[in-house]
C-alpha cells in the first residue's frame, strides 16, 4: 500500500468513527447500528451486542434511560484521539484510538469542570462492502480510567 492509499484509508476509517459517534451525540444513537455489519459486534467493558438488532436495542434502551431516568447522562460528547489504522486484508482493516467520553445529567450549555466519565481503548475491526462502504465488524470499547459516575454504556441493564 502506497502514502496515499494508507491516506484514503486512514481517512474513510477515521470518518467512520467520527460519524458514528456523531449519530450517538447528536441523534441518541438511532441509526447507530447502521454503521455495523449485519453480524457486527459492539462491545464496552463486558457488555456485548451481536448483530445490529440488539445494537438497535441497546441504543433504544439508552435512549428510554436518558429520558425516563432523574440522574441519567442527557447530554454526551464521545472524543477521539491517537487514531492509528492498520490493513488486515482486502477490504479489512484494524483501527486503534483512544475514547474519551464526556457526559451530563442536563441539556446543553452545560457545566463541565468534571474529567470523562470513561476513557477507553478504541478497538475497531472494519470491513469494506460494496454496497454501504466501511462499516464495524466488531467495535470494542475497553476501559482504562473511568470516573465515579459509570457511563450507561457500563450500567446497562437493557430489560428494565
Amino acid at each position: 500500500m502506497d502514502a496515499r492509499e494508507e491516506v484514503s484509508l486512514w481517512h474513510a476509517l477515521y470518518r467512520l468513527e467520527v460519524r458514528y459517534w456523531h449519530e450517538v451525540d447528536c441523534n441518541g444513537g438511532r441509526r447507530a447500528h447502521e454503521f455495523y455489519a449485519p453480524d457486527g459486534v459492539m462491545c464496552v467493558g463486558h457488555n456485548r451486542f451481536e448483530g445490529r438488532e440488539k445494537i438497535r436495542e441497546f441504543y433504544a434502551w439508552r435512549e428510554r434511560q436518558a429520558l425516563t431516568a432523574i440522574s441519567s447522562v442527557k447530554t454526551t460528547r464521545h472524543l477521539i484521539n491517537n487514531l492509528i489504522v492498520d490493513p488486515t486484508a482486502e477490504g479489512r482493516a484494524k483501527v486503534l484510538g483512544i475514547v474519551s467520553f464526556y457526559g451530563s445529567a442536563s441539556r446543553p450549555p452545560t457545566q463541565q469542570s468534571k474529567p470523562p466519565m470513561l476513557i477507553a481503548d478504541l478497538i475497531s475491526e472494519c470491513v469494506l462492502d460494496a454496497d454501504h462502504g466501511w462499516q464495524f465488524k466488531s467495535h470494542l470499547l475497553q476501559p482504562v480510567f473511568m470516573s465515579h459516575e459509570a457511563p450507561p454504556s457500563i450500567a446497562v441493564d437493557t430489560h428494565r
